[in-house]
Protein backbone atom coordinates (compact mmCIF):
# COMPACT_ATOMS: atom_id res chain seq x y z
CA UNK A 1 0.00 0.00 0.00
CA UNK A 2 1.17 3.13 -0.78
CA UNK A 3 1.43 6.65 1.29
CA UNK A 4 -1.09 7.91 -0.79
CA UNK A 5 -3.46 4.74 -0.25
CA UNK A 6 -3.02 4.81 3.49
CA UNK A 7 -4.02 8.61 3.94
CA UNK A 8 -7.08 7.38 1.80
CA UNK A 9 -7.85 5.09 4.03
CA UNK A 10 -7.32 6.77 7.47
CA UNK A 11 -10.08 9.83 6.01
CA UNK A 12 -12.43 7.26 4.64
CA UNK A 13 -14.40 7.01 8.24
CA UNK A 14 -15.03 10.77 7.68
CA UNK A 15 -15.83 10.61 3.81
CA UNK A 16 -19.24 10.68 4.39
CA UNK A 17 -19.33 13.90 6.53
CA UNK A 18 -17.40 15.58 3.66
CA UNK A 19 -20.27 14.25 0.96
CA UNK A 20 -23.32 15.35 3.43
CA UNK A 21 -21.27 18.68 3.49
CA UNK A 22 -21.25 18.88 0.00
CA UNK A 23 -24.99 18.24 -0.01
CA UNK A 24 -25.87 20.89 2.54
CA UNK A 25 -23.69 23.20 0.06
CA UNK A 26 -25.87 22.51 -2.51
CA UNK A 27 -25.70 24.75 -5.44
CA UNK A 28 -24.10 27.91 -3.70
CA UNK A 29 -20.28 28.59 -4.01
CA UNK A 30 -18.52 26.84 -1.52
CA UNK A 31 -15.74 28.75 0.10
CA UNK A 32 -12.47 28.28 1.26
CA UNK A 33 -13.20 27.66 4.77
CA UNK A 34 -15.60 24.97 3.41
CA UNK A 35 -13.05 23.83 1.06
CA UNK A 36 -10.32 22.76 3.61
CA UNK A 37 -12.65 20.91 6.06
CA UNK A 38 -13.65 19.01 2.44
CA UNK A 39 -9.50 18.39 2.11
CA UNK A 40 -9.35 17.25 5.73
CA UNK A 41 -12.69 15.10 5.37
CA UNK A 42 -10.59 13.63 2.22
CA UNK A 43 -13.06 14.95 -0.48
CA UNK A 44 -9.82 15.74 -2.67
CA UNK A 45 -11.67 16.11 -5.82
CA UNK A 46 -14.30 18.50 -4.32
CA UNK A 47 -11.94 20.70 -2.90
CA UNK A 48 -9.38 20.99 -5.82
CA UNK A 49 -11.52 23.30 -7.78
CA UNK A 50 -11.81 26.25 -5.06
CA UNK A 51 -8.15 25.94 -4.38
CA UNK A 52 -7.29 26.40 -8.03
CA UNK A 53 -9.60 29.30 -7.81
CA UNK A 54 -7.70 30.90 -4.92
CA UNK A 55 -4.89 30.04 -5.77
CA UNK A 56 -5.39 32.59 -9.15
CA UNK A 57 -5.21 35.56 -6.31
CA UNK A 58 -2.76 33.56 -3.77
CA UNK A 59 -0.10 32.10 -6.07
CA UNK A 60 2.04 32.46 -3.31
CA UNK A 61 0.13 31.04 -0.13
CA UNK A 62 2.64 28.31 0.86
CA UNK A 63 -0.57 26.23 2.12
CA UNK A 64 -2.90 26.20 -0.66
CA UNK A 65 0.42 25.28 -2.77
CA UNK A 66 0.39 22.09 -0.44
CA UNK A 67 -3.47 21.10 -0.55
CA UNK A 68 -3.17 21.69 -4.20
CA UNK A 69 -0.47 19.77 -4.38
CA UNK A 70 -1.96 16.41 -2.63
CA UNK A 71 -5.39 16.86 -4.53
CA UNK A 72 -3.39 16.74 -7.27
CA UNK A 73 -1.57 13.44 -6.09
CA UNK A 74 -4.90 11.74 -4.97
CA UNK A 75 -6.42 12.88 -8.35
CA UNK A 76 -3.91 10.90 -10.53
CA UNK A 77 -1.96 13.55 -11.43
CA UNK A 78 1.49 13.52 -9.68
CA UNK A 79 3.14 14.82 -12.89
CA UNK A 80 1.08 18.17 -12.24
CA UNK A 81 1.81 18.18 -8.00
CA UNK A 82 5.66 18.38 -8.29
CA UNK A 83 5.95 22.48 -8.70
CA UNK A 84 3.30 23.15 -5.99
CA UNK A 85 4.75 20.62 -3.52
CA UNK A 86 8.36 22.41 -3.89
CA UNK A 87 6.91 25.93 -3.37
CA UNK A 88 5.44 24.72 -0.30
CA UNK A 89 8.59 23.04 0.31
CA UNK A 90 10.52 26.09 -0.09
CA UNK A 91 8.43 28.03 2.00
CA UNK A 92 8.85 25.48 4.79
CA UNK A 93 5.58 23.31 5.33
CA UNK A 94 6.26 20.69 7.00
CA UNK A 95 4.45 17.77 5.25
CA UNK A 96 5.58 18.79 2.15
CA UNK A 97 8.85 16.65 2.05
CA UNK A 98 7.15 13.21 2.66
CA UNK A 99 5.11 13.91 -0.67
CA UNK A 100 8.18 14.76 -2.44
CA UNK A 101 9.90 11.63 -1.38
CA UNK A 102 7.06 9.72 -2.59
CA UNK A 103 6.55 11.54 -5.84
CA UNK A 104 10.73 11.10 -6.53
CA UNK A 105 10.45 7.53 -5.71
CA UNK A 106 7.81 6.87 -8.22
CA UNK A 107 9.73 8.66 -10.62
CA UNK A 108 12.91 6.74 -10.23
CA UNK A 109 14.78 9.13 -8.32
CA UNK A 110 15.95 7.17 -5.27
CA UNK A 111 18.50 9.32 -3.59
CA UNK A 112 16.05 12.13 -3.88
CA UNK A 113 13.22 10.35 -2.29
CA UNK A 114 15.93 9.71 0.20
CA UNK A 115 17.06 13.11 0.38
CA UNK A 116 13.37 14.26 1.06
CA UNK A 117 12.94 11.60 3.77
CA UNK A 118 15.98 12.91 5.71
CA UNK A 119 14.55 16.30 5.35
CA UNK A 120 11.17 15.22 7.05
CA UNK A 121 12.45 13.36 9.67
CA UNK A 122 15.02 16.60 10.86
CA UNK A 123 11.51 18.62 10.70
CA UNK A 124 10.03 15.70 12.67
CA UNK A 125 12.65 15.79 15.40
CA UNK A 126 12.60 19.92 16.25
CA UNK A 127 8.65 18.88 17.55
CA UNK A 128 9.73 15.57 19.26
CA UNK A 129 7.46 13.50 16.74
CA UNK A 130 8.54 10.10 15.33
CA UNK A 131 9.32 9.66 11.46
CA UNK A 132 5.25 7.82 10.08
CA UNK A 133 5.45 3.77 9.63
CA UNK A 134 4.65 4.50 6.04
CA UNK A 135 7.79 6.58 5.36
CA UNK A 136 9.80 4.06 7.20
CA UNK A 137 8.79 1.60 4.96
CA UNK A 138 8.93 3.70 2.06
CA UNK A 139 12.29 4.17 3.25
CA UNK A 140 12.57 -0.13 3.12
CA UNK A 141 11.23 0.37 -1.13
CA UNK A 142 14.01 2.76 -1.68
CA UNK A 143 16.72 0.09 -0.26
CA UNK A 144 14.82 -2.85 -2.31
CA UNK A 145 14.83 -0.80 -5.56
CA UNK A 146 18.76 0.52 -5.14
CA UNK A 147 19.82 -3.23 -5.44
CA UNK A 148 17.09 -3.65 -7.99
CA UNK A 149 18.38 -0.73 -10.60
CA UNK A 150 22.04 -2.67 -9.84
CA UNK A 151 20.56 -5.31 -12.03
CA UNK A 152 18.47 -4.59 -14.34
CA UNK A 153 18.00 -7.42 -16.91
CA UNK A 154 18.70 -6.74 -20.68
CA UNK A 155 15.66 -8.13 -22.55
CA UNK A 156 14.43 -7.95 -25.96
CA UNK A 157 10.78 -6.39 -26.00
CA UNK A 158 9.19 -6.49 -28.74
CA UNK A 159 5.72 -4.81 -29.16
CA UNK A 160 3.22 -2.97 -26.29
CA UNK A 161 -0.58 -3.09 -26.37
CA UNK A 162 -2.84 -1.09 -24.04
CA UNK A 163 -5.65 -3.35 -23.11
CA UNK A 164 -8.06 -3.02 -20.39
CA UNK A 165 -7.89 -3.50 -16.65
CA UNK A 166 -10.68 -5.65 -16.13
CA UNK A 167 -9.92 -8.43 -18.68
CA UNK A 168 -6.28 -8.22 -19.32
CA UNK A 169 -5.42 -11.48 -19.65
CA UNK A 170 -7.22 -12.28 -22.83
CA UNK A 171 -5.28 -10.54 -24.88
CA UNK A 172 -1.91 -13.03 -23.87
CA UNK A 173 -2.09 -14.82 -27.02
CA UNK A 174 -0.18 -18.32 -25.74
CA UNK A 175 0.10 -21.70 -27.65
CA UNK A 176 -1.66 -24.44 -26.08
CA UNK A 177 0.88 -26.72 -24.87
CA UNK A 178 2.16 -23.62 -22.81
CA UNK A 179 -1.10 -23.75 -20.68
CA UNK A 180 -3.86 -21.03 -20.48
CA UNK A 181 -5.09 -17.80 -17.99
CA UNK A 182 -8.95 -17.96 -18.01
CA UNK A 183 -11.23 -15.81 -16.13
CA UNK A 184 -12.80 -16.93 -12.70
CA UNK A 185 -15.61 -18.68 -14.71
CA UNK A 186 -13.68 -21.52 -15.80
CA UNK A 187 -13.69 -23.01 -11.92
CA UNK A 188 -16.64 -25.17 -10.33
CA UNK A 189 -19.14 -24.08 -9.02
CA UNK A 190 -18.66 -22.90 -5.21
CA UNK A 191 -14.71 -22.37 -5.57
CA UNK A 192 -14.14 -18.87 -4.14
CA UNK A 193 -12.02 -16.88 -5.98
CA UNK A 194 -9.97 -13.14 -5.48
CA UNK A 195 -12.10 -10.58 -6.72
CA UNK A 196 -9.85 -9.95 -9.70
CA UNK A 197 -7.42 -13.37 -10.61
CA UNK A 198 -6.91 -15.48 -12.87
CA UNK A 199 -7.02 -19.28 -13.70
CA UNK A 200 -4.06 -20.90 -14.66
CA UNK A 201 -4.76 -24.34 -16.93
CA UNK A 202 -1.97 -26.29 -18.26
CA UNK A 203 -2.66 -27.86 -21.71
CA UNK A 204 -4.20 -31.13 -20.17
CA UNK A 205 -6.69 -28.65 -18.69
CA UNK A 206 -6.74 -31.22 -15.91
CA UNK A 207 -5.27 -28.77 -13.25
CA UNK A 208 -5.78 -25.08 -12.22
CA UNK A 209 -4.21 -22.39 -9.89
CA UNK A 210 -5.85 -19.19 -9.08
CA UNK A 211 -5.82 -16.82 -5.61
CA UNK A 212 -8.03 -17.30 -3.21
CA UNK A 213 -9.32 -15.15 0.23
CA UNK A 214 -7.94 -17.30 2.88
CA UNK A 215 -9.57 -17.03 6.97
CA UNK A 216 -7.86 -13.73 6.97
CA UNK A 217 -9.42 -12.29 3.47
CA UNK A 218 -5.83 -12.05 2.30
CA UNK A 219 -5.37 -13.57 -0.87
CA UNK A 220 -3.16 -17.40 -1.46
CA UNK A 221 -2.44 -18.98 -4.24
CA UNK A 222 -4.77 -22.39 -4.47
CA UNK A 223 -5.14 -25.09 -6.90
CA UNK A 224 -6.98 -27.99 -7.97
CA UNK A 225 -6.60 -31.00 -9.54
CA UNK A 226 -9.47 -32.99 -11.66
CA UNK A 227 -10.40 -36.54 -10.55
CA UNK A 228 -10.42 -39.37 -12.70
CA UNK A 229 -14.26 -39.06 -12.98
CA UNK A 230 -14.41 -35.78 -14.24
CA UNK A 231 -14.67 -33.61 -10.92
CA UNK A 232 -12.28 -31.44 -9.53
CA UNK A 233 -10.62 -32.15 -5.40
CA UNK A 234 -11.26 -29.04 -3.37
CA UNK A 235 -8.83 -26.03 -3.10
CA UNK A 236 -5.66 -26.50 -1.45
CA UNK A 237 -3.14 -24.05 -0.59
CA UNK A 238 0.04 -24.20 -3.34
CA UNK A 239 2.45 -23.64 -0.70
CA UNK A 240 2.68 -21.36 2.60
CA UNK A 241 6.16 -19.96 1.70
CA UNK A 242 4.58 -18.03 -1.20
CA UNK A 243 2.29 -15.78 0.97
CA UNK A 244 5.35 -13.36 1.93
CA UNK A 245 3.43 -11.31 4.55
CA UNK A 246 0.88 -9.88 1.54
CA UNK A 247 -1.75 -11.09 -1.01
CA UNK A 248 -0.52 -13.67 -3.64
CA UNK A 249 -2.05 -13.48 -7.35
CA UNK A 250 -1.79 -14.25 -10.87
CA UNK A 251 -0.04 -17.65 -11.01
CA UNK A 252 1.51 -19.05 -14.31
CA UNK A 253 3.41 -22.15 -14.48
CA UNK A 254 6.13 -23.41 -16.73
CA UNK A 255 5.02 -26.91 -18.92
CA UNK A 256 8.16 -28.37 -17.02
CA UNK A 257 5.30 -28.42 -13.97
CA UNK A 258 7.83 -26.99 -11.09
CA UNK A 259 8.57 -23.54 -12.05
CA UNK A 260 5.92 -20.77 -10.58
CA UNK A 261 5.57 -16.56 -11.64
CA UNK A 262 2.94 -15.27 -9.40
CA UNK A 263 2.95 -11.52 -8.29
CA UNK A 264 3.00 -10.40 -4.90
CA UNK A 265 2.66 -7.05 -2.82
CA UNK A 266 4.17 -8.08 0.65
CA UNK A 267 7.28 -6.97 2.50
CA UNK A 268 9.59 -7.95 -0.72
CA UNK A 269 7.62 -5.94 -2.85
CA UNK A 270 8.80 -2.65 -4.65
CA UNK A 271 4.93 -1.54 -4.17
CA UNK A 272 2.32 -3.38 -5.15
CA UNK A 273 2.24 -6.12 -7.14
CA UNK A 274 5.88 -7.56 -8.38
CA UNK A 275 6.58 -10.41 -10.44
CA UNK A 276 8.25 -13.49 -7.87
CA UNK A 277 9.60 -16.70 -9.29
CA UNK A 278 9.96 -19.95 -7.30
CA UNK A 279 10.28 -23.64 -7.76
CA UNK A 280 8.55 -26.64 -6.59
CA UNK A 281 10.25 -29.18 -4.54
CA UNK A 282 8.58 -32.59 -3.17
CA UNK A 283 6.78 -31.44 -0.60
CA UNK A 284 6.53 -27.60 -1.10
CA UNK A 285 7.82 -24.14 -3.16
CA UNK A 286 11.15 -22.74 -2.54
CA UNK A 287 11.47 -19.19 -1.12
CA UNK A 288 10.23 -16.93 -3.88
CA UNK A 289 12.61 -14.48 -5.41
CA UNK A 290 11.97 -11.04 -6.63
CA UNK A 291 12.51 -11.05 -10.62
CA UNK A 292 13.58 -7.89 -10.36
CA UNK A 293 13.58 -5.11 -13.25
CA UNK A 294 12.17 -4.26 -16.00
CA UNK A 295 9.84 -6.52 -14.83
CA UNK A 296 8.99 -4.91 -11.73
CA UNK A 297 8.01 -1.17 -10.69
CA UNK A 298 6.75 0.89 -7.79
CA UNK A 299 3.44 0.33 -9.97
CA UNK A 300 1.71 -2.83 -9.86
CA UNK A 301 3.31 -5.24 -11.98
CA UNK A 302 1.42 -9.07 -12.53
CA UNK A 303 0.91 -11.99 -14.68
CA UNK A 304 4.65 -12.84 -16.53
CA UNK A 305 3.69 -16.31 -18.90
CA UNK A 306 6.04 -17.46 -20.94
CA UNK A 307 5.41 -19.45 -24.36
CA UNK A 308 7.54 -22.15 -24.62
CA UNK A 309 6.35 -22.51 -28.48
CA UNK A 310 6.84 -19.58 -29.71
CA UNK A 311 9.91 -18.84 -27.45
CA UNK A 312 7.64 -14.79 -26.24
CA UNK A 313 6.80 -13.73 -22.74
CA UNK A 314 4.30 -12.12 -21.88
CA UNK A 315 3.64 -9.25 -18.65
CA UNK A 316 1.32 -6.30 -17.27
CA UNK A 317 2.23 -3.68 -15.68
CA UNK A 318 0.29 -0.04 -14.82
CA UNK A 319 3.39 2.08 -14.79
CA UNK A 320 2.06 3.92 -17.28
CA UNK A 321 -1.06 4.97 -15.37
CA UNK A 322 -3.54 5.00 -17.87
CA UNK A 323 -6.42 4.74 -15.67
CA UNK A 324 -8.89 2.02 -16.78
CA UNK A 325 -6.38 0.35 -19.15
CA UNK A 326 -2.94 -1.26 -17.99
CA UNK A 327 -0.07 -2.11 -20.76
CA UNK A 328 0.79 -5.72 -21.40
CA UNK A 329 4.88 -6.34 -23.09
CA UNK A 330 5.76 -9.12 -24.90
CA UNK A 331 9.56 -9.60 -25.07
CA UNK A 332 12.16 -12.33 -25.24
CA UNK A 333 13.87 -14.03 -22.36
CA UNK A 334 17.17 -15.78 -22.01
CA UNK A 335 18.21 -18.88 -20.85
CA UNK A 336 20.68 -16.94 -18.63
CA UNK A 337 20.26 -13.74 -17.10
CA UNK A 338 22.25 -10.52 -18.81
CA UNK A 339 22.07 -7.61 -16.88
CA UNK A 340 23.23 -3.85 -18.13
CA UNK A 341 26.61 -3.19 -16.04
CA UNK A 342 25.32 -0.31 -13.48
CA UNK A 343 27.32 2.82 -15.36
CA UNK A 344 24.79 2.27 -18.29
CA UNK A 345 23.40 5.80 -19.48
CA UNK A 346 19.50 6.32 -18.70
CA UNK A 347 19.31 2.72 -16.63
CA UNK A 348 16.40 3.82 -14.70
CA UNK A 349 14.84 4.77 -18.19
CA UNK A 350 16.16 1.66 -18.80
CA UNK A 351 14.35 -0.24 -16.24
CA UNK A 352 11.22 1.41 -15.99
CA UNK A 353 10.82 0.71 -20.22
CA UNK A 354 10.71 4.62 -20.96
CA UNK A 355 10.41 3.45 -24.76
CA UNK A 356 10.49 -0.62 -25.63
CA UNK A 357 12.19 -0.48 -29.06
CA UNK A 358 15.55 0.86 -27.15
CA UNK A 359 15.70 -2.07 -26.61
CA UNK A 360 16.28 -3.26 -30.29
CA UNK A 361 19.35 -3.51 -32.10
CA UNK A 362 19.80 -1.79 -35.18
CA UNK A 363 18.08 -3.91 -37.98
CA UNK A 364 15.94 -5.84 -35.67
CA UNK A 365 12.43 -6.61 -37.06
CA UNK A 366 10.03 -8.65 -35.20
CA UNK A 367 7.18 -8.74 -37.50
CA UNK A 368 7.26 -11.77 -38.55
CA UNK A 369 7.39 -13.51 -34.79
CA UNK A 370 4.65 -11.16 -34.12
CA UNK A 371 2.75 -12.91 -37.05
CA UNK A 372 2.87 -15.82 -35.51
CA UNK A 373 1.64 -15.10 -32.29
CA UNK A 374 -1.66 -13.65 -33.82
CA UNK A 375 -1.72 -16.91 -35.90
CA UNK A 376 -2.41 -19.02 -32.66
CA UNK A 377 -5.07 -21.17 -32.08
CA UNK A 378 -5.55 -20.90 -28.24
CA UNK A 379 -8.50 -23.40 -28.42
CA UNK A 380 -6.55 -26.19 -30.71
CA UNK A 381 -7.37 -29.67 -29.48
CA UNK A 382 -5.19 -30.26 -26.51
CA UNK A 383 -3.66 -33.49 -25.81
CA UNK A 384 -4.15 -35.88 -22.99
CA UNK A 385 -1.15 -36.39 -20.25
CA UNK A 386 -0.66 -40.27 -18.86
CA UNK A 387 1.93 -38.36 -16.67
CA UNK A 388 4.03 -35.98 -16.21
CA UNK A 389 7.67 -36.70 -15.79
CA UNK A 390 10.85 -34.44 -15.89
CA UNK A 391 14.13 -35.25 -17.22
CA UNK A 392 17.38 -33.28 -16.83
CA UNK A 393 17.79 -30.48 -20.16
CA UNK A 394 14.67 -29.50 -19.35
CA UNK A 395 12.38 -32.54 -21.22
CA UNK A 396 9.06 -33.41 -19.69
CA UNK A 397 7.74 -36.64 -20.65
CA UNK A 398 3.39 -36.79 -20.43
CA UNK A 399 2.96 -40.08 -22.62
CA UNK A 400 3.87 -43.80 -22.75
CA UNK A 401 5.02 -42.75 -26.60
CA UNK A 402 7.43 -40.46 -25.43
CA UNK A 403 9.76 -42.66 -24.29
CA UNK A 404 12.58 -44.04 -26.90
CA UNK A 405 14.16 -47.33 -24.81
CA UNK A 406 11.40 -50.12 -23.72
CA UNK A 407 13.42 -50.59 -20.41
CA UNK A 408 12.86 -47.43 -19.48
CA UNK A 409 9.09 -47.31 -20.35
CA UNK A 410 8.74 -50.67 -17.83
CA UNK A 411 10.54 -48.64 -15.10
CA UNK A 412 8.16 -45.77 -15.48
CA UNK A 413 5.39 -48.48 -14.82
CA UNK A 414 7.02 -49.21 -11.92
CA UNK A 415 7.33 -45.58 -10.99
CA UNK A 416 3.90 -44.75 -11.67
CA UNK A 417 2.37 -47.92 -9.57
CA UNK A 418 4.87 -46.38 -6.61
CA UNK A 419 3.50 -42.88 -6.74
CA UNK A 420 0.13 -43.89 -7.16
CA UNK A 421 0.77 -45.98 -3.71
CA UNK A 422 2.56 -42.96 -2.59
CA UNK A 423 -0.78 -40.65 -3.20
CA UNK A 424 -3.02 -42.99 -1.39
CA UNK A 425 -0.91 -43.13 1.70
CA UNK A 426 -0.63 -38.79 1.77
CA UNK A 427 -4.24 -38.63 1.49
CA UNK A 428 -4.86 -41.42 4.02
CA UNK A 429 -2.27 -39.18 6.60
CA UNK A 430 -4.12 -35.88 5.48
CA UNK A 431 -7.05 -37.27 6.50
CA UNK A 432 -5.87 -38.95 9.76
CA UNK A 433 -4.36 -35.67 10.43
CA UNK A 434 -7.48 -33.86 10.37
CA UNK A 435 -8.78 -36.57 12.91
CA UNK A 436 -5.96 -36.39 15.02
CA UNK A 437 -6.32 -32.22 15.12
CA UNK A 438 -9.47 -32.26 15.98
CA UNK A 439 -9.16 -34.06 19.12
CA UNK A 440 -8.96 -37.91 17.88
CA UNK A 441 -5.77 -38.91 19.74
CA UNK A 442 -6.78 -42.82 19.00
CA UNK A 443 -5.08 -41.88 15.63
CA UNK A 444 -1.72 -41.34 17.11
CA UNK A 445 -0.23 -44.50 16.60
CA UNK A 446 -1.33 -44.96 13.12
CA UNK A 447 -0.02 -41.34 12.17
CA UNK A 448 3.22 -42.26 13.38
CA UNK A 449 3.61 -45.37 11.14
CA UNK A 450 2.13 -43.49 8.39
CA UNK A 451 4.66 -40.71 8.18
CA UNK A 452 7.37 -43.77 8.62
CA UNK A 453 6.06 -45.36 5.50
CA UNK A 454 5.45 -42.03 3.65
CA UNK A 455 9.10 -41.03 4.41
CA UNK A 456 10.32 -44.18 3.00
CA UNK A 457 8.58 -44.43 0.20
CA UNK A 458 9.04 -41.04 -1.05
CA UNK A 459 13.16 -42.48 -0.85
CA UNK A 460 12.06 -44.94 -3.21
CA UNK A 461 10.40 -43.06 -5.35
CA UNK A 462 13.10 -41.09 -5.91
CA UNK A 463 15.38 -44.21 -6.73
CA UNK A 464 12.89 -45.35 -9.19
CA UNK A 465 13.16 -41.48 -11.00
CA UNK A 466 16.65 -41.78 -10.85
CA UNK A 467 16.18 -45.59 -12.38
CA UNK A 468 13.90 -44.59 -15.40
CA UNK A 469 16.38 -41.83 -16.52
CA UNK A 470 19.28 -43.76 -16.37
CA UNK A 471 17.44 -46.34 -18.77
CA UNK A 472 16.05 -43.61 -20.89
CA UNK A 473 19.85 -41.94 -21.28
Amino acid sequence: MTYFDHMWNKNLKSYFSAVLLSVAIGGSAVTLDEAKEMYRAGDFTGALPVFLDAYKTKPRDASLNQWIGVCLIQEGRPDEAVKYLRFAHDKGVAEAPRYLAELAFYDYDFDKAEEYIERYEKSLKKSRKPLPEDMEALQARIDIARNMLDRVEKIVIIDSVAVNRDEFFKAYRLSPESGSVNDADVLPQGYEAASMTAVYMPETRSFMAWAAPDSMENYVLVGANQLFDGSWEAPRVLGESLAMNGDSNYPFMMSDGVTLYYANDGDESLGGYDIFISRKDEDDFLQPQNIGMPYNSPYDDYLLAIDEVTGVGWWATDRNQLGDYITIYKFIPSDLRNNYPVDTPDLAAKARVTSYRSTWAEGDDYSGLLAEIEAIDPDRKVKKEDFRFALPGGRVYTTWDDFKKPRARHQMEEYVRSKDALDKDLDELAALRVRYHDGDRSVKDAVLRLEKRVIAAREELKAKANEVVKAER
